[in-house]
């Protein structure tokens, strides 16, 4: 029992010494895919800063633009949230069945913010509601 708590009070240890955050502006610093992304979908705003964040198997990125919109992207470059907090987010983004059912429902709406996990996509609306939908394009869920 002793030699297993050691052994896991080593490994923490080593994870949280590799643990590490880096701000930068350079855009070099993220994976191609994010760099694409970025191109593709915000070419027209200034990146403010980047924070890599950096642990023990994988790393973050975080991208802040100056008008304060936010990107998330995993390791390998892929946007995981997009929060356009005084902006209004590339309606591209948004996949094809969420932007029906939102122009059905509530037109004249815009879109401020995607999130993806693990195949839910979740988009928060200019009106302040939050929609969920599964990886069917089913609604799942409102939030106010």
């Amino acid at each position: 029992m002793k030699k297993i708590l050691t052994f896991l009070l080593v490994i923490m240890s080593v994870q949280f010494g590799l643990a590490r955050n880096v701000i930068t502006m350079n855009p070099k610093e993220l994976p191609e895919a994010a760099q694409t992304f970025l191109k593709q979908y915000f070419e027209n705003r200034q990146i403010s800063y980047i924070k890599v964040e950096s642990e023990f198997l994988s790393k973050k990125y975080e991208v802040v633009m100056t008008d304060r919109t936010k990107i998330e992207f995993d390791g390998k470059g892929n946007w995981e949230e997009v929060d356009c907090k005084r902006s209004e987010l590339p309606k591209t983004l948004v996949p094809d069945y969420i932007q029906r059912f939102v122009s059905e429902q509530y037109p004249g709406v815009t879109y401020r913010k995607i999130e993806r996990d693990r195949g839910e996509i979740e988009v928060e609306l200019s009106n302040r509601l939050s929609l969920k939908f599964d990886k069917k394009g089913r609604l799942t869920d409102i939030d106010d």
